[in-house]
């Protein structure tokens, strides 16, 4: 962008107009020609290499396509998104917990001995000895009912001669429901975690998207302030060229006499002038540089002692806009409007909870049991002695159920009203005014955004008029610069003269320098007012 060096009058005008006036054209959204597309991921990757930098020359050369792909590969606030774009994802894993099969099971064994307090113990000291498993489980059903299963076993020995299976052993399959019929009842109430944790994956993803936005933008303006110190510096360069040239013409003067020495002092404070501007301008590239190489986060080392050329021509021509449809365009695209109406999508959940939490509780509870028992049979005589034992065991209790020999079943309901319910109506009552703040925060989003864009699509216009003003200034200042030379030449204008009309041509410059840039600057606010920055960057975020 500096690297020209042409003479000092219509030389230079000539150079610093044909980098001006070069350069492509894109429209207000459309990709730029030849940029690759850049695929963004929301997930976490592995940490990024060192940055891949063309470096030409002994400098760092970039194209603002290549900047942006640079800072989205290695920026470190989007990394960081990525994490926070992960963990919302993993919220919905975590809220779908809540259907995982529970799993249950469980061994036990004992015994006991008592003295006897009645004859009809069946022995002075009363000895039992009890071992149970058992293995089961629960399953949350959509409608937010829980249904159990419990498969259990247990073996039953004693020495009480009443005993009529000794040991006996027991088996028995249980099923139950439980089910709300009014609070808690549905799949929208069973799913509110769900549904709420999906809610805020989608808010990450809308948030993530706002990040690159945000980094792409910044990106583009660094890159754009550079341009414009970098041109700066041009302008300072062949502004101290133009006094030197006066200087010297004044210096032969002088020395043939034609001159007085007065003249030099008024042209070397000229020189001296401009080259603190020179100095200026140079610290302000140096800043500019850093502020780029601190976004698209380039190990400190060497790199940051060279200099970045940027190799993007800054003029393009200026593209089509219709207020009415960006306005449009903003409101359907913009990242910020999506999120908020994910998060009034939330209140309105909360909203329907919190209003099914008021009603009272009513359970239906239902059970179906098999049982079955089994074991040695204790065969006695008239008088009441062990004659023998029919033997038996544990498969006499399972066919017993698998026969379904011995059922069992209930049903009933439950029923559970709070009296004062305080707490379930608070909740109700702040989910109701969370939801109308959510929409009249949406209702001022839009606003917001609808004054963004039409600030955005004025700054567009601005720019281009202050563009061609700028231009006019310039080469009016170029023709007054050449025809004050030539009242110089002839007598009729002093050295102090002259200085005044380089000065007013050198601001031309700096004035063109500053539109030119700056109505790069607008078209990037412009594309992000109205949610296009990333297509107009050919940039695809992967969820």
């Amino acid at each position: 962008m500096n690297g020209f060096r042409v003479g000092p009058d219509r030389g230079w005008a000539a150079g610093f107009v044909a980098v001006f006036t070069l350069g492509t054209v894109c429209g207000t959204a459309a990709p730029v020609r030849g940029q690759e597309p850049v695929q963004v991921a929301t997930a976490v990757g592995e940490a990024p290499g060192p940055a891949e930098l063309r470096i030409e020359g002994g400098d760092i050369h970039l194209k603002i396509e290549e900047a942006i792909r640079v800072a989205i590969e290695r920026n470190l606030g989007i990394r960081a998104q990525q994490y926070s774009r992960q963990r919302a994802a993993l919220d919905i894993q975590q809220a779908m917990g809540i259907y995982d099969f529970n799993l249950l099971a469980g061994l036990s064994t004992g015994k006991d001995e008592s003295p006897a307090a009645s004859n009809l113990d069946g022995a002075e000291v009363t000895k039992t000895e009890r071992d149970s498993a058992y293995v089961g489980g629960s399953q949350l059903l959509p409608s937010g009912g829980l249904a159990g299963v419990n498969f259990g076993n247990g073996r039953f020995e004693t020495n009480s001669r009443f005993s009529l299976l000794n040991p006996s052993y027991s088996s028995g399959l249980d099923l139950t429901l439980e089910q709300p019929l009014l609070r808690g009842f549905g799949r929208s109430a069973t799913e509110y975690g769900i549904a709420l944790a999906r809610i805020g994956s989608d808010i990450s993803r809308e948030q993530f998207e706002a990040r690159v936005v945000t980094i792409v933008q910044r990106v583009s303006n660094a890159y754009w302030n550079l341009v414009a110190a970098r041109y700066a510096l041009v302008v300072a360069e062949e502004s101290l060229a133009l006094a030197k040239e006066l200087h010297e013409n004044n210096r032969v003067r002088v020395e043939v006499g034609t001159l007085a020495p007065l003249e030099l002092v008024q042209s070397e404070a000229g020189i001296a002038t401009r080259q603190e501007e020179i100095i200026r301008a140079r610290g302000v590239i140096g800043d500019a540089e850093d502020l780029l190489f601190f976004f698209l986060n380039v190990d400190q080392g060497e790199a940051w002692s060279r200099s970045i050329v940027p190799d993007t021509e800054a003029r393009v021509a200026a593209p089509p806009v219709d207020l009415d449809e960006s306005i449009r365009t903003a409101l359907s695209e913009r990242p910020e409007i999506a999120t908020q109406t994910l998060q009034v999508r939330s209140l309105e959940l909360d909203q329907a909870f919190f209003r099914q939490e008021k009603r009272p509780r009513l359970d239906l509870k239902a059970a179906y049991g098999l049982s079955g028992l089994g074991g040695d049979v204790i065969l006695r005589d008239s008088d009441g002695n062990v004659i023998g034992t029919a033997p038996g065991g544990w498969d006499d209790a399972l066919d017993q159920v698998t026969g379904w020999d011995f059922p069992g079943w209930s049903v009933g309901l439950e029923l559970g009203i709070p009296v004062q319910n305080r707490s379930a109506k608070a909740r109700a009552a702040v989910a109701d005014l969370a939801l109308e703040e959510g929409k009249l925060a949406m209702s001022e989003l839009e606003l917001q955004i609808t004054t963004e864009v039409r600030a955005a699509v004025r700054g567009i216009e601005t720019s281009r008029q202050q563009l061609e003003s700028a231009d006019v200034s310039r080469r009016l200042g170029e023709k007054n610069l050449e025809a004050e030379r030539k009242k110089y030449e002839n007598g009729l204008s002093t050295s102090f003269q002259i200085l005044e009309v380089q000065e007013d041509l050198t601001s031309a410059r700096y004035r063109e320098v500053a539109a030119l840039t700056g109505y790069r600057r607008a078209l990037v606010g412009y594309h992000q007012a109205i949610g296009r920055l990333l297509q107009s960057a050919s940039i695809t975020i992967v969820d």
